[in-house]
């Protein structure tokens, strides 16, 4: 009876130091594959974003929105209304994106604006909201400080000397030790929504292999190169530092 041939320890070994040098030599594609999509999809979530900024601002004579108003029924964030009635649980709360100052904006032009890529950079991710996120910050400088009730830092874009030049939004985020399920010894990933100088400098999320997508006030949009020194040392793979202050004050 004859047997079918059968590779021998020499064959099986070709094929594997073969495909060893295949997924080393493919690794690298797949790694700036994913770059290039996961910074597709910030950057078009950010258009979005800029997009309705800039329509809110010709329609409100060039006045920036605020950035947060306590009402007596919730609180107005500038990315969305949360009630009053809804549960307070980190991960749990709800949060209407329709009605920020922007929410009309967006849905007008069919946007969706949550960044995706935002999940995706491998730290451990902590929800703030059961129905979603946005990935984004606004710079409290030009939209009334981070209680939104700072009368001289509520700008109008007519009167920055170079709205090229100042961001209005941001890839951004927090490193989250205090709150469950995170803690000192398991630091998380979260979402963060100001950024500014001073109480909200270190809130700037490098995602992109160490660059931020940065929205200016006239609309452009860029990467940014951040300073790794600046990168918050609870958990630095995530990449969270600042912005140059020349790029935050008007």
């Amino acid at each position: 009876m004859n047997r079918p041939p059968a590779f021998t320890l020499i064959e099986l070994l070709a094929v594997m130091v073969i495909l060893g040098v295949l997924m080393t030599l493919l690794a690298p594609a797949a790694l700036a594959v994913k770059r290039q999509t996961t910074l597709a999809t910030s950057s078009s979530a950010l258009r979005q974003l800029s997009i309705a900024a800039q329509t809110y601002l010709g329609e409100n004579n060039g006045r920036f929105f605020r950035s947060r108003e306590n009402l007596t029924n919730g609180v107005q964030w500038w990315f969305g209304f949360e009630s009053a009635s809804s549960p307070k649980t980190e991960g749990q709360r709800v949060l209407d994106k329709s009605c920020g100052p922007l929410g009309p904006y967006i849905a007008d032009s069919a946007g969706t604006v949550p960044d995706f890529a935002f999940t995706s950079m491998g730290a451990s991710f902590k929800p703030k909201f059961k129905n979603g996120y946005f990935g984004f910050g606004v710079n409290t400088e030009l939209t009334g400080g981070p209680t939104g009730q700072q009368t001289n830092k509520l700008r109008q874009i007519n009167n920055l000397d170079r709205p090229g030049q100042i961001a209005l939004f941001a890839t951004c985020a927090q490193i989250n030790t205090f709150q469950s399920p995170a803690s000192g010894k398991n630091p998380m990933l979260e979402e963060f929504y100001f950024f500014n100088s001073t109480d909200c400098a270190n809130t700037i999320h490098f995602r992109h292999s160490g660059n931020a997508i940065v929205a200016f006030a006239d609309g452009t949009q860029r990467e940014v190169l951040g300073n790794r020194s600046s990168f918050n040392s609870r958990l630095p793979s995530a990449c969270v530092g600042n912005l140059e202050r020349s790029m935050i004050l008007p």
